[in-house]
């Protein structure tokens, strides 16, 4: 009976490990170690659930609305940056919005992948 308890637990060593080195590279100020092991630590968790997940009938389409849903934060965000003009406050200025539109996809595929990996299954007995 402990099966489903063991698919949720999630792997402490590795994240540990790579919170150590993310913790080393931010006190050398080493970016790229950084950026690795912050990325590492976001996808490890993020993989192992997606590999041990029981998959239900209609969580493909969930975790699609919820990227799209994600996908607009990183507009959120541009406007919001600009709010500190006094100029935008009236007009919104589109300088911050531009801005963030390369990062749309990206925002939309992390909000997929992070409901895919940690929402909990509905519960089957509404069906």
């Amino acid at each position: 009976m402990s099966a489903p308890e063991d698919e949720q637990r999630p792997l402490w060593p590795p994240l540990l490990l790579t919170l150590g080195v993310l913790f080393i590279a931010t006190e050398t100020r080493n970016p790229a170690l950084a950026l690795t092991a912050l990325t590492v630590l976001v996808l490890l968790p993020t993989g192992w659930r997606l590999m041990t997940r029981k998959w239900g009938r209609g969580d493909v389409l969930r975790g699609l609305g919820a990227g799209y849903m994600a996908s607009h934060l990183p507009l959120l965000l541009g406007a919001c940056s600009t709010l500190n003009r006094p100029e935008c406050r009236i007009h919104l200025c589109l300088d911050g919005v531009l801005a963030a539109v390369p990062f749309i996809p990206w925002a939309g595929l992390l909000g997929s992948l992070l409901y895919w990996a940690w929402a909990t299954p509905p519960d089957r007995r509404d069906r």
